[in-house]
Order: structure tokens, then sequence, then C-alpha cells
């Protein structure tokens, strides 16, 4: 639908490319997951969970109710849509061996290998390793059949089940300190995440978080707010008075591995420096854009003090990781509730 969200429609290097017909993204999903894997505490809650799936499916399936779609927003970045990206993608490899940098170092949700994230969580971890599931979102609106983007509704159920199953949301500041073991975990942790910043994420999610206090943390790229379809600055402000931690994604939503080290520096640390100007606040946890990075970037971001970063790659985050490539769970639109809980629930 050429909507903004064409963001994260760039395959890695090396996985394949996404079909795409006439601009519009084909979505292509992460790997099933075997039933058998789900923890025998989560079998109670995923039945229920399915039970209102079959409720809420009803006689035209799981499709969002039908409505206005939001406004369409401009690119951050201006030309590149979802076929140059899709090229872009292809053109990396031979880029960076042209200018002597690092292939793009990045995982898509779907990947095209079953075994991309073979990977993903240990059989056993190790007990003193600390481990918990960071859950990735990015539009709360309208738009069947986009994964990218959660109808509102979908997204009030899931809040409704972390809050009736015992799940504690936490801060950014409480996600690192338990993933720092200076701080015991409660029962059931789970960090929200919200990547780009859309105004969307102000209309839909902030009121249902409000509602179960649940704090969450945003990820934006200041060189973008305020423009269509993009959070200003007075919502920022305000979704972070009611609790979120607003964290940089890059000044332009920029392909990071495609720059030169100055331009990474610049993209990374203006970020920053713009948001801890704008709220007081200190922003030294990054998110990469389109999940990609280089030896670069990570050079940059230690360099600059960053703390943590966060990546596209799938599973639970632990502290066994790399503090600047943790993982997290894609939330994807088309899944019903009980897929969810399932990923949920399963390390």
């Amino acid at each position: 639908m050429g909507r903004r969200l064409h963001f994260l429609s760039r395959l890695a290097a090396g996985a394949g490319s996404a079909p795409h017909c006439g601009g519009a993204r084909q979505e292509t999903l992460p790997p099933a997951e075997p039933d058998a894997a789900v923890p025998p505490s989560a079998a109670a809650a995923l039945a229920s969970a399915a039970d209102t799936d079959a409720a809420d499916a009803g006689a035209a399936g799981d499709a969002p109710p039908a409505a206005t779609s939001p406004p369409e927003a401009p690119a951050p970045s201006p030309g590149v849509n979802e076929t140059a990206a899709s090229a872009a993608a292809s053109q990396a490899p031979a880029e960076a061996a042209a200018e002597g940098r690092e292939a793009v170092t990045a995982v898509v949700y779907a990947g095209s290998s079953a075994n991309a994230e073979a990977e993903a969580f240990p059989a056993a971890l190790d007990k003193k390793t600390v481990s918990m599931p960071v859950l990735n979102y990015h539009s709360i609106g309208h738009d069947p059949g986009n994964s990218l983007v959660l109808a509102p509704d979908k997204f009030a159920a899931q809040m409704s089940y972390l809050a009736e199953h015992g799940f504690t949301p936490l801060s950014l500041t409480e996600f690192i300190l338990i993933l720092e073991k200076k701080k015991p975990a409660p029962p059931k942790p789970v960090l929200l995440t919200f990547d780009d910043g859309y105004e969307d994420n102000f209309e839909h999610a902030m009121p249902v978080l409000q509602k179960h206090q649940f704090p969450a943390t945003l990820f934006m790229s200041p060189g973008v707010a305020g423009q269509d379809g993009y959070l200003n600055w007075e919502q920022v402000k305000q979704m972070h008075e009611s609790g979120w931690d607003i964290q940089p994604h890059g000044m332009t939503h920029p392909h990071l591995p495609k720059l030169s080290p100055e331009k990474q520096k610049e993209e990374i640390t203006e970020a920053r420096r713009l948001i801890e100007e704008k709220l007081g606040t200190k922003a030294d946890v990054f998110c990469y854009p389109y999940g990609e990075f280089n030896k670069t970037t990570l050079s940059v971001l230690e360099e600059a003090g960053f703390r943590y970063a966060f990546t596209i790659r799938q599973g639970w985050t632990t502290s066994a990781q790399p503090p600047l490539e943790l993982k997290r769970i894609y939330v994807n639109g088309k899944e019903r509730l009980s897929e969810w809980v399932r990923r949920l629930s399963k390390p």
C-alpha cells in the first residue's frame, strides 16, 4: 500500500529478497514454532487465548475490523520506497566489497532459511543467565494484511492478557537493572518496545498502556518528528511524562552500513543529543534502523558510550548476548492471540 512502514521491507544481504508487486510489500513471517516447545505452565493460557481467537474470528476470519486507514505518511529518507529498498538489498554486498566495508549484519524477521534463527535461544540456559521477552511493536492502526500494523483491538487484547496473567511490563531502567543482575526480576517480566515513532502510538497505544499503568520504550528518529504520520515533540513529551522511555533510532532512519563512519556517527549521536536536549533524559540505548549494522556501527556506539542496542533478531533477550546485539520478539499484526502468547511464553 506504499505505507511509511516500508522501513523494514529490506532483506539482509545474503538472505534473499522479499517479493514485491507494484510496490506493495509481500510479507514473509518467522518460521512456525512447534507447539511441543510451549512450557506446560503456558498450556492453560494458550487454550484460553485460542478460545478468544475463535470468538473474535467469527465468520469473517481474523481480519481487523473495517476502518478508515490513517493518512499515508512520507518515508523519512526521501526517494526510498519499497522497490528501491529491495534493490538496495541486492546491491549492498557489492557496494560493501567495493568500499572495503563489512557486509550488513542484520537478520530479517522472517529470513529465507529455517536455520536462520536456529541459535535464537539455547535449549538449556545457564542458571545464572537472565532472560526476558522484549516485544517489538511498530504501528498500531488499521492496514489489513500488513503484518507491521497491529489493529488497536488486538493491541488492547494483548495488553489485557499481560495484565490478567501476571506479567510485569518494565521501564527501560528496570529492564537494564534486571539484565545486569542488579535487581531481581518479577515472575513474568516483559519489555514493550515501539519502533519508528508513528503518531498512532500516541493515539492508540498510549491510552491502553495508561489504563493498565504499563511503561513502554519508544525508539524514534528525531529527524522526522512532526512529519505527516509521525509523532511531534509535544506528543513525545506527553508520552514520556506518562511513562514512556524515549531512545534513538537514528536521526533519519538510515541504512547505517551504507554510510561513511563519519555519517554513521552523526546519525547516531545527533539523534541521542536531540532527544536528551528535548526531554532532559539519558538516551544511551539504541535500536538499529532496518535492523542493520556493521563493525563501524558497533565501534561508533561503543565510543559514544551507548550501553545497549536492540536488533531485529528473533528470540528472548538474555544477559549472555552481546550488549549491542540484543534480540526481540516481532509482534506480527496478522497473528491470532494464541500465536502471540506462544511466542511470548517460549524462550
